[in-house]
């Protein structure tokens, strides 16, 4: 007999996601207790970060097995949000 498949849940999602997460690396990154993984859709972009000082997200192991290629996203937000501000042309 097969065994099912765990599909993650959004919360272990961005559980496994922080623990991957090298935003605290990052030239940008602000310590204020906030745990980065910004990359991802449920987390939001930085309240911290407003300056971009640098960008490490092509390194990122998260951005990597997600296959994501934008940047900054602590500034600009996820994936997702690139994609629907790059379509409006903002």
């Amino acid at each position: 007999m097969e065994e099912a498949t765990h599909i993650p849940s959004i919360v272990e999602q961005e559980q496994m996601v922080t623990l991957m997460c090298i935003c605290p690396d990052c030239p940008s990154w602000i310590e204020c207790g906030e745990k980065g993984g910004f990359c991802f859709e449920t987390i939001e972009k930085s309240r911290c970060i407003n300056e971009e000082k640098g960008c490490i997200c092509p390194s990122c192991p998260v951005a990597n097995s997600m296959g994501l290629e934008y940047m900054y996203y602590c500034t600009r937000g996820s994936e997702k949000e690139h994609t629907k501000n790059f379509r409006s042309g903002t």
